[in-house]
């Protein structure tokens, strides 16, 4: 008998399969959320579908729909979005998806891995990377760079790595052992050393020499440092390049030129006209005398003459007593007014200023 029904049972499964299946499982809070009255979902961002699961709208994910898709490609990390298609950046960062840094303010010649970095290209040093690496044994007090890799050297010392003595400017037989010296050769004289020592016995105002112990003799020589047919002109200093003289030995820069040697440009102010402030004038220096200066007009100070000291101040009340405060700077004298006064207006102020000028004029 039990056999005879477990083989119907198969007949009938083979003949008519039984099928199960189970209604689709939807979480309770979903359904609650699909369950509020239409005037509550009018801002929500997903619909609900017959069998009363939550559908999100184009541009929106999460459980309930509340959580934007960014613009493609934004960085997870620097980037956000309150709205579909935007992509937001985290302070420190910038770009159209958020994943360039910026560098550290004022930072200048570096760059950033993260924000508010400053990590210096090569030849470059400092906080803010603005200061440039020396070629490599520069001497640190005698010379300098503005470049990576430079070493100029500072007045009075020269070579490669500036340490050598620099020799005085001009001088023509001479050598130095410290800093802008003229040391002659022996059979040399002069500031220098541009004079040959004749011979003993030569005339001190006949005789003339061109080299160390010899003696020639002229009729008409010029003194030294003059030249000319009636010796009228006179011999710069050695290596002066753009300047001329009035005496010997001179060297007057042309107008734009600085220096011993009249060999450097002077365009700092030309460069950077807005340095100084104030309607202040600048002038370009050299190097050693830090670029330029700024010629202040009265009443401001200051590298730059961006302080300024000239103040007035005025107090006035139209209906509780106050005093009235002036304060008048005249170059580096101060004068101070006060005036008790339980009513001062403008009309007030004209009556009385009239009646001074009258009193003044009789």
């Amino acid at each position: 008998m039990r056999n005879t029904i477990l083989w119907l049972f198969m007949v009938e499964s083979c003949t008519f399969p039984v099928v199960f299946s189970a209604a689709k499982f939807v979480p309770k809070w979903k359904k609650q959320a699909c369950e509020l009255p239409t005037a509550q979902n009018e801002h929500s961002h997903y619909i609900c579908s017959d069998d009363g699961e939550v559908k999100c709208l184009p541009g929106w994910n999460g459980d309930l729909c509340d959580v934007p898709k960014c613009r493609p490609g934004c960085d997870p990390m620097q980037g956000y979005c309150n709205r579909p298609g935007e992509c937001l950046c985290k302070l420190g960062y910038y770009g159209s998806k958020c994943n360039k840094c910026i560098p550290l303010p004022g930072c200048q010649h570096g760059y950033c891995n993260t924000s508010f970095q400053c990590i210096c290209h090569d030849g470059w040093d400092g906080l803010f990377c603005s200061e440039p690496i020396c070629r490599q044994e520069c001497h640190q007090a005698r010379g300098y760079c503005t470049e990576p890799g430079e070493c100029k050297c500072r007045i009075g010392w020269a070579g490669g790595t500036c340490r050598e003595c620099q020799i005085l400017p001009g001088c023509v037989h001479g050598y130095c052992e410290k800093p802008l010296e003229c040391k002659c050769y022996p059979g040399y004289t002069g500031i220098l050393c541009q004079t040959p020592i004749c011979s003993k016995s030569c005339h001190k105002e006949r005789g003339y020499c061109r080299k160390p112990g010899e003696c020639r003799q002229v009729k008409f020589l010029c003194k030294v440092g003059w030249w000319g047919k009636n010796c009228e002109k006179c011999f710069p200093y050695p290596g002066c390049v753009n300047g001329s003289c009035n005496r010997p030995w001179e060297c007057n820069c042309q107008k734009g030129y600085g220096g011993m040697l009249c060999n450097e440009r002077l365009t700092y102010c030309e460069d950077n006209p807005d340095t100084c402030k104030n309607g202040a004038k600048c002038v370009s220096m050299i190097h050693d005398d830090g670029f330029y200066k700024c010629l202040c007009r009265e009443g401001t100070y200051g590298r730059n003459c961006e302080i300024s000291d000239f103040t007035t101040t005025s107090t006035t009340s139209s209906t509780t007593p106050k005093s009235l405060t002036t304060t008048t700077k005249f170059e580096n004298v101060t004068i101070i007014y006060a005036i008790e006064s339980t009513s001062i207006n403008s009309t007030d102020l004209n009556i009385e200023n009239n009646k001074n000028k009258t009193g003044n004029a009789t």
